[in-house]
């Protein structure tokens, strides 16, 4: 080809700039999270720590990503060979590429066992079929996204093909992994529907305003976006193992695969946030905070116990016979007692 001919447009700087602001998103909306749960309410959780991986994960992916745009991911596969040293510095962008996918998938997936979490916490324990459909939905959408990680690695042996066009050895058929990465998206996505319907369905049966039913399920709400991005995202599996184009054509899949994991990461954390905005709208906010710290939980004062555990919202006094959710009957005693325990120390406000 003539250099002429060589193509000269380059996707380098789209990339970058959606993979860093994406995750400056996520490392801004995190850390108000825990500044919630460690600093304001010292009440660290489960979730959070989950939360935290899953950061790390979108950081580290991010980070790849930049290096790899470095090396000339973005650009025309036959432009960067042209160069001096090209054809090394796309090897090492395919072993970044490769290295970066277990992160990915980290960053995507525990969000979803944070929101589980959550969920269980705001709406009652109870040993109910629809808890125990979440858990089993999650569960197996963890596990999927572990076995795409390990066909990753073994679809070629020796694994050096994945990067190296000249390495001698077998390789799967590409259908494996474009097939067994189509589930996984696919199982993704049912299981970000599951936990954004089920718990907007049991907090629109509390008794709640009506603003605050909105708020809460525009917060829980998130994860349908979460669903969105990754349908995107699967259109373009495909091009993970592009021989054509590899350094350019690859671009569309990273850039969605970074939105949907840091989008994710923020949909798991924004609900726990709402705890932080009534200690700057209430008339006492701190003496309010301090009532839903102290509210009856029946459990022991040293435990510390995640900031979901606290209600998303204040919930009219009612006879317990009639408390419900979509987890069962009635709502656990814990969350009885919580919600009760909020409406003393508002109703102590009043006074």
């Amino acid at each position: 080809m003539e250099p002429n001919d060589v193509p000269t447009d380059s996707r380098q700087t789209q990339l970058c700039l959606i993979a860093w602001i994406f995750t400056g998103i996520a490392i801004l909306t995190v850390m108000t999270k825990l500044f919630t749960t460690v600093v304001i309410f010292q009440r660290p959780g489960w979730d959070d720590l989950l939360i935290l991986l899953s950061l790390f994960g979108s950081i580290v992916a991010s980070a790849l990503v930049q290096a790899s745009a470095d090396l000339g991911l973005g650009r025309h596969t036959v432009a960067v060979a042209s160069e001096p040293g090209g054809i090394d510095r796309m090897v090492r962008t395919k072993i970044l590429q490769v290295i970066g996918y277990p992160f990915n998938t980290i960053a995507y997936s525990l969000p979803n066992v944070a929101i589980l979490i959550l969920i269980e916490r705001l709406v009652g324990r109870t040993k109910t079929l629809s808890l125990w459909f979440l858990r089993v939905v999650v569960a197996i959408q963890i596990f999927l996204a572990f076995i795409s990680v390990v066909i990753i690695f073994a679809q070629c042996r020796p694994t050096r093909m994945l990067w190296d066009q000249e390495a001698k050895g077998e390789c799967w058929s590409p259908d494996v992994f474009n097939h067994s990465s189509f589930v996984v998206s696919s199982f993704t996505v049912l299981t970000d529907l599951v936990l954004a319907i089920v718990p907007i369905h049991a907090f629109w049966k509390l008794q709640l305003k009506r603003q605050e039913k909105l708020e809460i399920t525009f917060m829980l709400g998130l994860t349908f976006l979460s669903a969105v991005f990754t349908i995107i995202k699967a259109t373009y599996l495909s091009t993970f193992n592009d021989r054509t184009d590899p350094l350019y054509n690859v671009v569309t899949l990273i850039i969605w695969g970074l939105v949907e994991q840091n989008v994710v990461i923020m949909a798991a954390s924004v609900p726990t946030l709402r705890p932080l905005i009534r200690v700057f709208k209430d008339k006492h906010p701190m003496r309010s905070a301090v009532g839903y710290i102290k509210s009856g939980t029946g459990v022991d004062p040293k435990h510390s116990a995640s900031i979901a555990e606290i209600p998303l919202g204040d919930v009219q006094h009612r006879p317990e016979q009639q408390i419900q959710s979509s987890f069962g009957q009635h709502s656990s005693t814990e969350e009885l007692n919580k919600m009760e325990g909020a409406l003393d120390w508002d109703n102590a406000d009043l006074k």
